[in-house]
């Protein structure tokens, strides 16, 4: 049977506006997004319309979709693929795996909030999927364009709102590659310039590479949309009491930035000295000098202060300087004209910029809350919630929650994975405690592993506290279920092996029958510790065997006339040693058990350490914070809270 896949096979409808003008998210794509569990890195294109934005966006795909149409087509040659007239019946494609691809219709439960601070998993209602695209009869094979972005070739804006195609990682399988194309900025078919600056909040705030696309030159012209950035701060804002924050507030917050310049035809030269890409965009950045243009001082100030909020929100940037890629008069077939067919010099910074886009090691974030599917699907819902309500996006609040819901579901991860793990050994119950608290150990350091992985910093311990009790129960749950079968089982082996003595007690009933009685007994007590897989129990059930059959003995030995009272004392003597060498056994047995028990608290707190110390690593590697600012906050509430973790 074939397990479904969260990759579909075609870029889906997203973000979307309503007929107020407000955001809403396609419920269907919401479903789609909820079944990625693994990091995004987030690539949204933002620029003016007509501009070729869903071209590039093509192109860092065209290495998934390459592999579901060669798959498709091995399809259709292979006559797997059917079609009623006029309509194909293949709406998504077969990875090479053979995973299927994922249908929108596909029920996934998520968190959802119900008060503040207030969450509960909800099963979504099914709803339709969303339309097969028609094709023509003669379309068998899936070519690239079709299964991308959507590219027009008129005067209008072909994208609305945002779409987005979540694929897999061309260079990396652990990650998910999310693509945002959004609308194109400056359409005279919008009703009001707000919605574009919306949109562009939308981009910066959901994205970790913003690439901006404008064309022929980086002129005022080229960068009018980009200077939405000067906005953000009127829509955004960094914690719940700031009313209005600076671009050092702000900064962190931002994507890394590329622009693409298309149908670039002027020289790469600066002062006559050949110059590259980047040194051209920092030369366009670059502010007024007051002599310059007197006359203009107002327009200079205006102009000074726009590129130095871009310079101061986009740290990290980089240019790339596309040549026209056809033909003038073939541009409107560029979806359908192969690489081979385009100009090289286009082709090789095309090729330029999907490596250097998917060589990014970064993960989305937010404050080192590393964002998967699912909780990019909420934080963009908390977003929207915003805009619809007309306050502004707050980021602590964003980020308070988004640590809640990453933390609730990653504690119930942790928590299945380790009872799935423990459970695993209940078939070779009873085991010594020693062995299942070794077993606890090794289950107890998976289940922290993934919580770590998946976790965000938890400065009071809350979930890892959670996580550790409940683990710490479902032990002495275990361990107590493991004593009890390890009772039952030694009760069911001295029930066998005592049959001797009921077989033969009429035996014992007169002279010299108490000796007998002893040797039977000696055999008894020799094949019960010889028996393996009775657990810990063996000693403390045995004495209470002797105990419960004590009185048979008595009864035995007060038959036997032929004993002397000298001997009877002696007998006496050695019943009474035999008990206090079992009792002494049983209390070592105890104290050996608790030492075990502290050892295994111990490493449990060295694991705990170790394991934040790797997950530390993971956010050095993998986001843009500032990692010494966290780890010092760390330790300031390790060492306040040191027994937090283990109780």
């Amino acid at each position: 049977m074939t397990t479904s896949s969260p990759y579909p096979s075609m870029p889906l409808p997203f973000i979307m506006t309503d007929d107020t003008g407000r955001f809403y998210i396609n419920e269907d794509t919401a479903q789609v997004l909820g079944r990625i569990k693994k990091p995004v890195v987030v690539v949204a294109i933002a620029g003016k319309y007509r501009t070729g934005k869903s071209f590039l966006m093509n192109r860092l795909a065209s290495e998934w979709i390459t592999k579901v149409v060669e798959c498709v087509n091995g399809w259709v040659m292979c006559g797997f693929v059917t079609r009623s007239e006029g309509e194909s019946s293949l709406h998504h494609s077969k990875e090479p795996d053979g995973e299927e691809l994922t249908n929108v219709r596909s029920m996934v439960k998520r968190w959802a909030m119900i008060g503040p601070g207030k969450f509960e998993q909800t099963e979504p209602k099914a709803r339709p999927a969303l339309p097969t695209p028609r094709r023509s009869r003669d379309d068998t094979f899936i070519s690239l364009a079709s299964s991308g972005f959507s590219l027009g070739n008129t005067v209008q804006s072909h994208t609305k709102g945002i779409w987005i195609w979540p694929v897999r990682h061309p260079r990396d399988e652990r990650k998910c590659l999310l693509l945002l194309d959004t609308e194109g900025l400056g359409d005279v078919e919008k009703a009001n310039g707000e919605h574009d600056i919306w949109l562009f909040v939308m981009a910066v705030l959901l994205s970790n590479i913003l690439v901006y696309n404008t064309v022929g030159t980086l002129d005022h012209s080229g960068l009018e949309q980009l200077q939405y950035a000067k906005d953000v701060a009127q829509y955004v804002k960094t914690t719940v009491e700031s009313h209005k924050d600076n671009p050092k507030d702000l900064d962190k917050y931002f994507p890394s930035l590329i622009v693409c310049v298309r149908d670039f035809i002027l020289k790469l030269e600066l002062n006559g000295y050949p110059c590259t890409a980047d040194d051209y965009m920092e030369h366009c950045f670059k502010i007024r000098k007051p002599e310059t243009q007197r006359g203009q001082e107002e327009a200079n100030k205006t102009f000074n202060k726009q590129r130095d909020i871009m310079c101061q929100y986009f740290k990290k940037r980089k240019c790339f300087t596309f040549p026209m890629p056809v033909n003038p008069e073939d541009l409107s077939k560029l979806e359908t004209i192969p690489d081979k067919d385009l100009k090289p010099g286009f082709l090789e910074v095309a090729n330029e910029f999907t490596s250097h886009i998917h060589q990014e090691v970064k993960y989305k974030n937010i404050d080192g809350v590393i964002l998967t599917g699912q909780l990019f699907l909420q934080v963009a819902g908390m977003y929207i919630e915003a805009q619809r309500s007309g306050d502004m996006v707050c980021i602590e609040n964003t980020r308070v929650q988004v640590v809640q819901l990453a933390n609730l579901q990653v504690v119930e991860d942790a928590k299945g994975l380790y009872q799935k793990e423990m459970e695993s050994i209940l078939v070779d119950f009873p085991l010594k405690t020693c062995q299942l608290y070794k077993h606890h150990e090794k289950c107890m350091e998976k289940a922290l592993d993934l919580f770590y992985c998946h976790a965000v910093l938890d400065w009071e311990h809350t979930h890892e506290k959670e996580l550790l009790e409940h683990m710490e129960n479902m032990c002495v749950s275990l361990v107590t279920h493991n004593k009890q079968q390890s009772q039952e089982k030694c009760r069911i082996r001295l029930k066998e092996l005592y049959w001797l003595v009921d077989e033969q007690y009429q035996d014992f009933m007169q002279p010299g029958g108490f000796m007998k009685y002893q040797a039977v007994m000696k055999k008894i007590e020799e094949d019960y510790f010889e028996t393996t897989g009775l657990g810990d129990e063996m000693t403390s059930m045995y004495k209470e065997f002797l105990e419960q059959n004590m009185e048979s003995g008595k009864a035995i030995l007060l038959v036997d006339k032929t004993l002397t009272s000298v001997q009877q004392q002696n007998m006496e003597y050695k019943l009474k040693e035999a008990r206090m060498a079992l009792e002494l056994n049983t209390m070592k047995e105890a104290q050996e058990n608790q030492e075990k028990e502290i050892s295994s608290l111990h490493n449990q707190y060295q694991n705990v350490l170790k394991l934040f110390s790797k997950h530390i690593g993971v956010i050095k590697t993998h986001t843009d914070e500032n990692i010494e600012d966290i780890e010092q906050n760390h330790e300031e509430k390790m060492d306040k809270n040191k027994k937090c973790i283990i109780s």
